[in-house]
């Protein structure tokens, strides 16, 4: 069974009505004109060529399919919309995808739904809370059913029905919609019968017969009979003057009724004293293009008038029904006030007798504990006996004097670990320096003795060098004794050969004392 607009409406009273009525002032909202207002509102849009958002619920507008160059008119066609909000909160992934789609072409401008024009213009007796707070009803409502998984029927008046499945809103404009805009409505398209429209606005007292008026719109042409007013006669002896360039020639066409009444009928007021054209003598007297233009001018200032006259009253409506609105707001607010004040007086007074009861509870608490410490006589203060307070005494200074004496012992022990501590400490010290001072004097020694051999070597290499020098010189005096073709070599310092039996060369530390070199001289000639 389909969930229609009749149920939705019976669900949200039955669920919101006690609510509702109490935010309202005792006053029950009344759903089903909630809704007929978003209708309304809804299709006075549509007939502008504009369309309108409902940021919780949908958009409803005109697609806007082709234009024509060269200035020629463009083709609407309806279009239906839910918003990202409720489709995400309600509706499925493949429904949203659908209806949330964005349309290929061009689309109207759109109007945000405003709830004070919504109860001030679209509705009887409804104010800017009433609208809000029952559409917000509806719609959740709505969309709690559909995420139920329940077939949707709802109708949207005149504009169309709104049907889902499985959580697939769908949309259905009414045929009506497409044949006011010339176009053919597509097969399934709902056909809504006309039923009893409600009073129009700004009428909150409007009688019973004047709720089947309204007005419907459409752009089929329709045939009605015009029935005009007769012409203002003119006297019969007045000549008719045509004017040039009006297609009415003198002796033409003639608007006069040759009847002898009408020639004493004085000329309308509203006919200018003086013909165009006309001798002076004769300034009653009216051409066919002027009694035409005065007819048109008379017609058209009427409807000017009448026009101002509707505006006028549709302004001074407005007027009153927004002093209304107004007031109602101001006396709900002074209501919320007087509210306010009752219930700030109500808890003042609640906190006052509240004070009061903890103040004799706290009495009465007191009370029975004086009467719990008279049962018993404790605290008692005595002296103790003489003997006894010597004996606590006594053995109060012997356990001061032990707890001295473990703690002077534990003192000095601290300070004996501190001081053998300080003299290991002291002596491994002391060890390290003696080291560090022995290798130091051990590398001292070893630098003396290097230099030592160093000198040495280089000493022999120096007397060695003075000795063969000494040789050569001496060779070319004296002259070989050893033989034609070997020169002996110079002996050392003490006395040797320069180069012994395994032919190793003699080092300086051989000698015992340095020889000069008379003395060397000496010893080479006597050898």
């Amino acid at each position: 069974m389909s969930y229609t607009l009749a149920a939705l409406i019976k669900d949200v009273s039955t669920k919101r009505g006690k609510s509702h009525a109490k935010d309202n002032g005792g006053e029950a909202v009344d759903y089903g004109e909630v809704w007929n207002t978003f209708i309304r509102y809804a299709k006075s849009c549509l007939d502008q060529k504009r369309g309108l958002q409902l940021q919780s619920f949908c958009k409803i507008g005109w697609q806007v399919e082709k234009k024509f160059a060269g200035g020629g008119e463009a083709t609407y066609r309806p279009s239906f919309q839910i918003t990202d909000q409720f489709g995400r909160a309600y509706a499925s992934q493949e429904g949203m995808r659908k209806m949330g789609a964005a349309p290929s072409g061009e689309v109207c401008p759109f109007e945000d739904f405003n709830f004070s024009k919504a109860a001030i213009k679209f509705s009887q007796n409804l104010t800017k809370d009433n609208v809000f707070s029952g559409l917000r009803a509806l719609i959740q409502q709505l969309g709690e059913s559909m995420a139920d998984g329940r077939e949707i029927d709802i109708e949207f008046g005149d504009v169309g029905r709104l049907t889902a499945r499985e959580r697939e809103p769908r949309f259905h404009f009414a045929a009506q919609v497409y044949h006011s805009e010339g176009l053919e409505a597509p097969s399934g398209a709902p056909i809504i019968d006309d039923g009893p429209r409600s009073g129009p606005a700004f009428s909150k007292q409007a009688p019973q017969e004047s709720l089947g008026l309204g007005l419907r719109g459409s752009a089929a042409p329709q045939k009605q009979a015009a029935q005009q007013a007769p012409p203002t006669p003119i006297p019969e002896e007045a000549p008719y003057y045509g004017d040039e360039g009006n297609g009415y020639p003198q002796g033409g066409m003639d608007y006069r009724e040759p009847t002898p009444q009408r020639m004493a009928s004085p000329a309308p007021s509203s006919v200018p004293s003086q013909a165009m054209g006309a001798p002076a003598n004769r300034s009653h007297i009216l051409t066919g293009a002027q009694y035409k233009r005065e007819v048109a001018f008379k017609e058209s200032m009427d409807r000017h008038i009448g026009e101002m006259e509707a505006r006028a009253g549709e302004a001074m409506n407005e007027r009153s029904a927004w002093s209304r609105h107004v007031g109602d707001c101001l006396s709900q607010e002074r209501d919320d006030i007087i509210l306010k004040r009752n219930r700030q007086r109500e808890n003042q007074h609640f906190v006052q007798q509240q004070k009061l009861l903890n103040e004799e509870k706290r009495k009465e608490s007191r009370q029975e504990d004086i009467i719990a410490a008279s049962a018993h006589d404790f605290p008692k203060f005595t002296e103790p006996a003489e003997q006894d307070m010597k004996d606590f005494i006594t053995g109060q200074q012997a356990r001061m004097r032990s707890d001295l004496d473990e703690q002077v012992r534990t003192n000095n022990t601290l300070r004996n670990l501190s001081k053998q501590r300080e003299r290991s400490m002291e002596l491994n010290q002391l060890e390290a320096n003696r080291s560090e001072m022995s290798m130091l004097r051990d590398a001292e020694r070893a630098k003396k003795t290097y230099d030592r051999e160093a000198l040495a070597t280089a000493w022999n290499s120096e007397i060695r060098m003075k000795n063969i020098w000494k040789a050569i010189d001496s060779h070319n005096k004296v002259g070989s004794h050893e033989g034609a073709g070997e020169a002996s070599v110079p002996p050392s310092r003490g006395g040797q050969s320069i180069r012994s039996a395994g032919s190793r060369i003699l080092t300086g530390s051989q000698r015992k004392r340095p020889l000069g070199a008379s003395s060397s001289l000496a010893r080479l000639q006597g050898n």
